[in-house]
């Protein structure tokens, strides 16, 4: 019975990502290259102008899986600066950070709050939005295989393209760099 439970944990820990009171290790994370959110209202008036989505990307310090999927994902995407403002703008939101920023309509929102508004009190998870808010493709919860991750973006992100008429296209399976 025991090594059941164990596969089912881990199971669930594998395809769920990090729920709100997991209690991992908390060492303090390398700063990343991806940009956190500060202002709803500036990012979403780009998003409006540019007609590109944003990709919130929620999660928490103490997430493992959040540090790995910035370290391996997220990170490279926003180093390179190709996807930034030319294919969607790209946001970490903290479910730990309790600061109140601007929101879509310019009224203060506790970040922590806004995740939840979102319905993403997994981590990590993926939302994608346009520039009143309104959420354009599917969410990304969790991490079940980190190789394709990038694939799964490019995915959410044609959907959502597609959603706001946006014409753009992205290759779903990008290309390694040489």
């Amino acid at each position: 019975m025991r090594p059941l439970l164990t596969l089912f944990m881990a199971s669930l820990l594998f395809l769920g990502g990090c729920d709100k009171s997991a209690n991992a290790n908390s060492d303090r994370y390398n700063p990343s290259k991806l940009k956190e959110l500060t202002n709803l209202q500036t990012l979403a008036k780009q998003s409006r102008e540019q007609n590109l989505p944003i990709m919130l990307t929620v999660g928490a310090e103490w997430c493992e899986f959040c540090h790995q999927l910035r370290e391996e994902v997220l990170d490279p995407m926003a180093l390179g600066g190709d996807y930034d403002g030319h294919y969607m703008f790209m946001r970490y939101l903290s479910i730990d950070d309790h600061t109140p920023i601007p929101g879509v309509d310019g009224s203060p929102i506790i970040k922590n709050k806004l995740a939840y508004r979102l319905n993403a009190d997994l981590t990590p998870t993926m939302v994608f939005i346009d520039g009143h808010g309104n959420e354009v493709a599917d969410k990304i919860i969790g991490i079940a295989n980190i190789e394709l991750y990038t694939t799964l973006i490019h995915k959410r992100l044609n959907q959502a393209y597609q959603k706001m008429n946006n014409p753009l296209r992205i290759d779903a399976f990008p290309t390694p760099a040489n």
